[in-house]
């Protein structure tokens, strides 16, 4: 009997930055597993953060689907930095745009 390879979807992780405004305005940021920084949103609280970022709403997917066109999986960190999925993407972002020398 032969096992199916079973394919996993890639991820994109989503989280937000408190974003320094007084109103507690934070800023919403999508990570694909790639390394490669997706979008970006200004929300009023991490609650809206999640909507605006597509992971209760559908905002954003386009963006999503044209980097990841045979699908993925939306993931929300709550601590980027403690997380090790986020800080591998960042690591390969970081990476992938060096300054010039």
């Amino acid at each position: 009997m032969t096992q199916a390879k079973v394919r996993t979807k890639a991820k994109i992780y989503l989280t937000c930055f408190p974003g320094g405004f007084s109103n507690g305005d934070v800023i919403g940021q999508a990570l694909a597993e790639d390394g490669e920084a997706l979008a970006s949103h200004l929300s009023s609280n991490e609650s809206w953060a999640k909507h605006d970022m597509g992971l209760t709403s559908d905002w954003k997917h386009d963006a999503y689907a044209e980097h990841y066109p045979d699908g993925y999986e939306l993931v929300w960190i709550d601590d980027p930095s403690t997380d090790s999925r986020w800080q591998a993407a960042l690591t390969l972002n970081r990476a992938n745009h060096k300054e010039p020398e």
